[in-house]
């Protein structure tokens, strides 16, 4: 029987540990080997979640299998995990490959696709890769949650003007270079003094000019900077949902006051907001 393999990996970690791209590949080719299949074609994902079907390799290889003229008849996995983790996946793409004629099976987790009790394994299988991926998530997002809390940086990028040090195993923020630190004080001293965002960006390119440093500043830029409590010291998380940019509601925010060392003092904050807003109401 002609089959072709599918391979992925998540992400770096994995693909340095036992799951990486070589060592399932070795295990499928044993597999087929012993069956007597022959492998035609390989699809690999490299840094791809299995959460979502939108990977590109899996798709290639979902619209070959629906061709008349396709020249296999399985796709051998090193676990159904590798396949999809998502349980509604298993089911729709499962289904289309099996109106094909096509099976899917894995070299670790041996079932009978085409019998009632593989069926009930295989279904068994996923549904458990299925859990484990939501409780995992679960379980790091109240870990992330516990770190926000207590003022520990929870990923992300790091705020302009500020480095990243780990004490005591967890992430904290400090002030970076001083002319990093002096442009953002620059700006809230700027923005005090009735600037709006184009004006302050500008001398801001013109002082990155002096000091020999290769940044262009945008007003955008210098408004998410004074609209950000980072710089007093202060840690918002949780506050955008991720990927999108509206704003959570504020019952939502988990905000640890005093978390690192501020740049800006609540005074220069206060003046240049008081201004902001004034400008604002201008318009």
């Amino acid at each position: 029987m002609n089959v072709v393999t599918y391979l992925r990996v998540s992400s770096k970690q994995q693909s340095e540990r036992e799951l990486s791209i070589p060592a399932q590949r070795e295990a499928i080719q044993r597999y087929a080997d012993q069956k007597g299949w022959i492998i035609v074609e390989e699809f690999v994902d490299e840094s791809k979640s299995a959460k979502t079907a939108d990977r590109p390799a899996f798709q290639r290889m979902i619209t070959k299998a629906k061709q008349p003229q396709k020249n296999f008849q399985a796709i051998l996995v090193h676990k159904f995990d590798r396949f999809s983790r998502s349980r509604e996946d298993h089911i729709i793409y499962k289904a289309l490959l099996k109106k094909q004629g096509i099976f899917v099976y894995s070299v670790t987790e041996q079932t009978e696709p085409d019998t009632p009790h593989g069926v009930l394994l295989e279904g068994m299988l996923e549904v458990i890769s299925e859990f484990y991926n939501l409780n995992l998530k679960n379980e790091t997002l109240k870990g992330m949650k516990e770190n926000a809390s207590r003022g520990f940086h929870c990923g992300g990028r790091i705020p302009y003007g500020y480095r990243a040090i780990v004490v005591d195993g967890h992430v904290t923020l400090v002030p970076g270079e001083q002319h990093e630190v002096e442009a953002v004080q620059l700006i809230f001293k700027l923005a005090a003094e009735g600037m709006g965002g184009k004006k302050i960006a500008r001398i801001l390119n013109e002082y990155n000019l002096a000091h020999a440093v290769d940044r262009r500043w945008s007003p955008s830029t210098v408004l998410s900077i004074l609209d950000n409590q980072v710089y007093l010291g202060h840690r918002i998380w949780n506050k955008r949902t991720k990927g999108m940019s509206q704003f959570k509601d504020e019952d939502e925010w988990i905000i640890t006051t005093n978390s690192h060392p501020p740049i800006v003092s609540q005074q220069q904050w206060d003046a240049a907001h008081t201004e902001l807003q004034r400008r604002k109401k201008s318009k």
